[in-house]
């Protein structure tokens, strides 16, 4: 199976990292500086399950090496846009394209651009950088990925979801094939939604939130407010997820925050509208009151607002 990987950053590296050294045929989409990183020094992954250093195939935007049969786009959500025009050229008849980005939007744009039948589902957590030296970096022992079909998701491409499973089975990742992909991904949604807008909102983490008098209220609030829209749009939160929701946003030791808040913090774009203003406008749609999601998306329009601004 020939998959194609866009971007050698910290997602893209790690998990293209761990299917390289599965076995797996593997290229990677990357830029120009990117690719002579990568020429020079082969993909380095520092990790606790062990540090790694592989040489590795890499394709670009100019000469893409012909179509693929399966397309991992690990891109931020701003970024969209041009990761699909820098794939499309890889996207045959049969390829599937299974994203890792956060949130929903994405699936939906990915659909209308190749069609329902070509794209997956796919979720990873791992907390990860890469360094100016082009080393991915794993920050944390923690390190998962879940995909499956999608409603409209192409019969065939099962198949090649099995063999990916199979390849990630072969690494330390931990790594789940899903029946239920949608469900999956609206749960994530519901716990990142909530926690990106209360942290970046409050400038805080979730014992800085929890400190405040109303902290506890506002943060029920807005875990209910996406919650009630994941139910409004028929994909309930199994008792597992909820569980694990209920009991990270009520640590008041949890030094937890979105990566929003450190992109916000440090002046850079976010992914505040395929997060944070979809799960409102979805909420909006489905007549839920969208609780503090309303104040926390102002509040990242506004800083995106000033941080334009101000470059000019």
């Amino acid at each position: 199976m020939k998959i194609l990987v866009l971007g050698a950053g910290a997602i893209g590296g790690y998990f293209g990292g761990r299917l390289v050294q599965a076995g797996g045929d593997v290229s990677f989409l990357v830029r120009e500086r990117r690719r002579a990183q990568l020429a020079e020094r082969g993909l380095v992954v520092r990790s606790p399950h062990g540090d790694f250093n592989v040489p590795v195939r890499t394709v670009t935007s100019d000469a893409p090496g012909g179509s693929a049969d399966l397309v991992l786009l690990a891109c931020k959500a701003y970024d969209l846009e041009p990761a699909i025009a820098a794939i499309a050229p890889a996207v045959g008849d049969s390829t599937t394209v299974m994203p890792l980005l956060n949130g929903l939007a994405h699936v939906e744009r990915l659909q209308a651009a190749f069609g329902s039948a070509r794209v997956a589902g796919g979720s990873c957590g791992i907390p990860a950088t890469l360094t100016d030296e082009g080393e991915v970096v794993q920050l944390g022992n923690f390190h998962r990925i879940v995909f499956g079909r999608l409603p409209g998701t192409a019969v065939g491409a099962q198949a090649k979801l099995q063999t990916l499973h199979r390849l990630f089975q072969a690494t330390p990742v931990d790594v789940e094939l899903s029946e239920h992909m949608m469900l999956a991904l609206w749960e994530k949604f519901v716990g990142l939604a909530t926690l990106a807008a209360m942290t970046c909102l409050m400038r805080g983490a979730v014992a800085d939130i929890l400190s405040a008098d109303d902290g506890a209220a506002m943060m029920a609030e807005a875990y209910a407010a996406c919650d009630a829209t994941a139910r409004a749009a028929g994909h309930v939160p199994r008792e597992a997820a909820m569980a694990g929701f209920r009991a990270m946003f009520a640590d008041r030791s949890s030094p937890l925050t979105a990566s929003m808040l450190r992109d916000l913090e440090n002046g850079g774009r976010t992914e505040g509208a395929h997060i944070v203003g979809d799960m409102l406008a979805r909420a909006r749609a489905a007549g839920v009151d969208p609780g503090p999601l309303r104040t926390a998306w102002c509040h990242l329009q506004a800083a995106e607002h000033r941080r334009l601004r101000e470059a000019h």
